[in-house]
């Protein structure tokens, strides 16, 4: 019996005594980003008011500029390009009076960002206003104020209210 028991002990001696293997595991960390783009606009208004004294005398021509009238911030994780669009080819009318829709062309409004020069729109097609790269609305180029520049004539455009819709889009290029 004492045999048996020097036996156990050695044994338990030589497992609680010796060294265990180290044991590994890997793990693997996936992360599936999707694609982000999102635009924000400081407001969707944008008020023109000619008044007799914006008309030269002598061609009855006036020009306004309204600067910053809108503000975009974009965000993505993509290079980006910011595009606008007329929602036709000419102003909608309503007369102040009895007069006649003059149809006034969409390309009497032109846009702009920053110094460059003002592009007008093109009654069906969409138009490039900037493009950007990937970032928050903090990064620079990421926000983007928009000029606007309205011609009249008092020769084509009665008195009324001149209503165009513009749609901007926001696109990874």
């Amino acid at each position: 019996m004492k045999i048996k028991l020097l036996i156990l002990c050695c044994a338990a001696s030589v497992l609680i005594g010796s060294p265990l293997p180290a044991q590994t595991q890997q793990v693997t960390v996936s992360a599936t980003i999707a694609s982000t783009l999102a635009l924000t606009v400081n407001t969707n208004s944008v008020t023109f008011a000619f008044v007799a004294a914006d008309y030269s005398a002598t061609t009855g021509l006036a020009v306004k500029t309204n600067l910053a009238a809108t503000t975009f911030g974009v965000t993505s994780n993509t290079s980006w390009k910011l595009t606008v669009q007329p929602g036709g080819p000419a102003f909608t009318y309503t007369p102040t009076g009895t007069q006649t829709d003059p149809v006034k062309s969409a390309n009497q409004l032109a846009v702009r960002t920053g110094a460059g020069a003002y592009l007008p729109l093109a009654p069906a097609a969409s138009l490039t206003v900037v493009t950007g790269n990937r970032g928050g609305s903090c990064t620079t180029g990421n926000t983007v104020p928009v000029d606007y520049q309205m011609s009249s004539n008092l020769a084509t455009d009665p008195p009324g209210t001149y209503l165009l819709t513009l749609t901007y889009t926001l696109a990874s290029q």
